[in-house]
């Protein structure tokens, strides 16, 4: 019997036992990991919208995830996908749209990088971090230009009646895999202050199937987070928040091109972000507003692993990038009756990026203006009907572009309407129809990637149609949520494999994209201690080619699911055993002479965790605890492929310590 059956026949017995052995099962209920929020409650957002339908993940599903970095945790939301791609980079992928259609928030402060309006989802260190919440499609306009596939929002852990708390955990794991973090929450007067420290590392990934270890797939990080909040004018909310991390990285080649892959290392990346942000009601009214500054720096090395190590020579290939970027957004809240709002926002973003793409060459330096403005209302015509209609305007310039053709100033406006039916209080029916577009980044406008892409200064902003209607509803026990939606892209940037030999790529506009979908979701809770949570999304998206939808969308999967069974009494044993399953999808690859795409398999990963926790003091479930875990992801060691020749890590073993108290 080889190893991957004896694996399969362990994991089946084991979850088999855990669920039908409830006889450690405690009287006290544990936390739900997952709630379906009918209304968003955000701790230190600014601007907040009340977004129905949304997915919360709670304290206890990030825990399960022993996670490094929010790319550890994107997974577990529905219809998301993160995936690694030729630079080493992980990024969200929400309904298979374009990592650029997403965005990251920490604290209401976006995460994307402006240069290139996406952000490395392995460099966002899990610090000082208590929850997430997820938005698919665009359901309010409020998130803020460039948002249309959804968006994640990493809030701070709660006290919950505490004076403070503090959390301490420790991992370990094959191929050099160590994590470390420390938080500490306490109250000091009107204030509630959060401190943390993390570290994560590896030496390497291994490959799967049993293979070798994954060339250059280094990682080591630091980081740091401080953040204050507290009461102001009786009702109102002022959070401040510092955070920073540095490392190193490695960027695994493209098996599939041998010596023509790319050979880089990332030996220094560093990024700071400070944020303030307000929120104020007034009686009628509500102030929100926010102010941050987000600094970046990095150095690629592309010269190889046999010339590393050598000292740089004056007109070496070597980049150096620094970006420094200003937000800040206000908005103004008129609550007219007990039934109806009116909102107003406004956004606005300056970034500017300098370049050094040789050892002791010159600086060029690109920077873009980005604003919006939006204007929202909404009315409860009963305690059944409900409507929400908004308009904006969306305006980006590049005042600078280095030495190349300045692009030109791109304007959009933005529409949203919402019809909501409450067929009783715990259930809902929508109906919404939206069109916002996206801008291009300055990196998909200037960059040539060190030689890999060709810069396309004339490309057109992104215009997306986005229809849906679904269903939301929850008991006590037991939450689902279903959505059909029609995604209609036009002038969708993606990338084009260039002939020649130099295998370079360019971003243009394609005509059309269209994606009609099916996302279901949904979470039971069997027992106090059990806990069943599943989704699953079907996609078929097509370009358009000659007035017919027949060709193919690079990397957008047929389907996406997701299964989770999670057991844990007060104290004693706990076990998790989930599935991901990532759906067939076409992928770049420059050495197909016919399109430049290669049709992927499907592909699915388990992964188990066992743990026991002891109480180490307390009368209750708020005091001192233990716990120790061990995990194993990719039980099977099955290959999947995030794209062409990058396949996901191989199967890893690992375990650690959790200290609260």
């Amino acid at each position: 019997m080889n190893l991957s059956l004896i694996l399969k026949t362990v994991a089946a017995s084991l979850a088999a036992a855990v669920f039908f052995n409830t006889s450690f099962a405690a009287t006290a209920p544990v936390d739900s990991a997952y709630v379906q929020m009918e209304e968003l409650v955000v701790s230190g957002e600014a601007a907040a919208a009340p977004v129905p339908g949304s997915t919360k993940i709670s304290a206890p599903a990030v825990t399960l995830q022993d996670p490094g970095s929010l790319a550890d945790l994107g997974g577990i939301l529905p219809s998301v996908r993160v995936a690694t791609n030729s630079r080493g980079d992980s990024h969200l992928m929400i309904r298979g749209a374009p990592e650029r259609h997403s965005q990251a928030f920490l604290d209401g402060i976006p995460l994307n990088l402006p240069w290139d309006e996406r952000v490395d989802l392995e460099t966002i260190p899990i610090t000082g971090v208590g929850r997430l919440e997820g938005r698919r499609g665009l359901p309010s306009l409020l998130d803020g230009p460039g948002v249309l596939a959804g968006s994640v929002r990493i809030l701070p852990p709660q006290l919950d009646g505490l004076s403070q708390r503090t959390q301490v955990s420790l991992a370990a794991g094959e191929h050099g895999l160590g994590r470390a973090s420390l938080t500490h929450q306490h109250e000091t007067g009107a204030w509630e202050v959060l401190g943390a420290g993390s570290l994560q590392k590896r030496d390497a990934w291994p490959l799967p199937e049993g293979g070798d270890l994954r060339q250059n797939s280094d990682l080591e990080q630091y980081s740091l987070l401080l953040r204050g909040s507290r009461t102001v004018a009786n009702t109102g909310r002022l959070n401040l928040l510092a955070t920073g991390w540095s490392g190193e990285k490695g960027v695994p080649a493209e098996m599939h091109l041998g010596d023509d892959a790319r050979f880089w290392r990332y030996p220094v990346r560093k990024r700071a972000l400070f944020g303030a942000s307000v929120a104020l009601p007034m009686g009628r009214w509500d102030v929100t507003s926010l102010l941050a500054g987000d600094f970046y720096a990095q150095e690629i090395d592309p010269r190889g692993p046999d010339n590393w190590d050598a000292p740089l020579a004056e007109g070496d290939d070597y980049e150096k990038d620094f970006d420094r970027t200003g937000h800040a957004q206000f908005g103004l809240t008129r609550w007219i009756g007990d039934d109806s709002r009116l909102s107003f926002q406004g956004n606005a973003r300056y970034t500017q990026h300098r370049e050094i793409l040789t050892f002791g060459g010159p600086t060029n330096s690109y920077a873009q203006w980005m604003t919006g403005l939006v204007a929202e209302a909404e009315h409860h015509f009963n305690q059944k009907w409900g409507v929400r209609a908004g308009a904006g305007w969306d305006h980006a310039a590049t005042p600078e572009s280095g030495h190349k053709t300045k692009a030109n100033s791109f304007n959009a406006p933005a529409l949203n309407l919402r019809l909501s039916h409450q067929l009783n209080k715990n259930s809902e029916l929508y109906v919404s129809g939206s069109r916002r577009s996206r801008f291009p980044s300055l990196r998909e406008l200037y960059s040539g990637a060190l030689g890999r892409f060709v810069p396309n200064p004339h490309l057109r902003p992104e215009q997306q149609d986005l229809l849906e209607a679904g269903i939301t509803a929850q008991d006590n026990r037991w939450h689902f949520t279903g959505a059909a939606f029609l995604q209609y892209l036009k002038d969708g940037i993606e990338k084009e494999a260039l002939p020649g030999p130099e295998r370079q790529f360019m971003r243009v506009n394609r005509t059309k994209i269209r994606v009609p979908g099916l996302e279901l979701a949904g979470g039971w809770r069997l027992h106090h201690d059990w806990e069943i949570t599943a989704q699953h999304t079907i996609m078929a998206a097509k370009v358009e080619v000659d007035g017919s939808f027949d060709q193919p969308a690079e990397d957008r999967p047929d389907y996406l699911s997701h299964l989770g069974i999670h057991y844990q009494g007060f104290t004693g044993p706990g076990a998790f055993l989930e599935a991901a399953l990532t759906g067939p999808r076409w992928s770049a690859d420059v050495t197909d002479a016919d399109d430049g795409l290669t049709r992927l398999p499907a592909g699915v990963c388990w992964n188990m965790r066992l743990s026991w926790r002891w109480e180490l003091g307390g009368d209750d479930s708020h005091g001192k605890e233990l716990e120790a875990h061990l995990r194993l992801d990719n039980i099977f060691d099955q290959w999947t492929d995030y794209q062409v020749g990058l396949p996901e890590p191989g199967r890893i073993f690992s375990g650690g310590l959790m200290l609260r108290m």
